[in-house]
């Protein structure tokens, strides 16, 4: 029988390139907002049927959202954020992962909050 090779060895061996690493980080957005959705809408106690519904979309909308088969664009995250009567905060700058405050974020007028409506 053939020697198996682990994903680390074979990682090492054959290391990513620029599109490789394009694909890769773009998974790894789509991965994070995939979470995202779903953790919002288990801790808001919702259905997906149910937030499907304050978000003026389906329960398969949803799924596909938390399936990871959907991007997401600033429209849907505003109505997601309004469905969990949640905030929206979206900043734009260097090191903003660095800076955990956002209300000094929102005063060097580097991030914007839009409050659920």
């Amino acid at each position: 029988m053939a020697k198996r090779t682990s994903w680390t060895e074979l990682k090492k061996s054959a290391p990513l390139g620029v599109a490789g690493r394009a694909a890769y980080d773009d998974e790894a957005h789509i991965s994070a907002f995939r979470e995202l959705v779903y953790r919002l809408r288990t801790d808001a106690g919702l259905t997906q049927a149910e937030l499907g519904e304050r978000m003026g979309t389906t329960q398969s909308a949803v799924a596909r959202m938390e399936g990871g088969g959907t991007r997401p664009r600033l429209e849907t995250l505003e109505k997601l954020a309004t469905a969990v009567g949640a905030e929206l905060v979206v900043g734009v700058g260097e090191h903003l992962s660095e800076n955990r405050s956002i209300a000094k974020l929102v005063r060097e007028g580097r991030a914007v909050v839009r409050r659920a409506s």
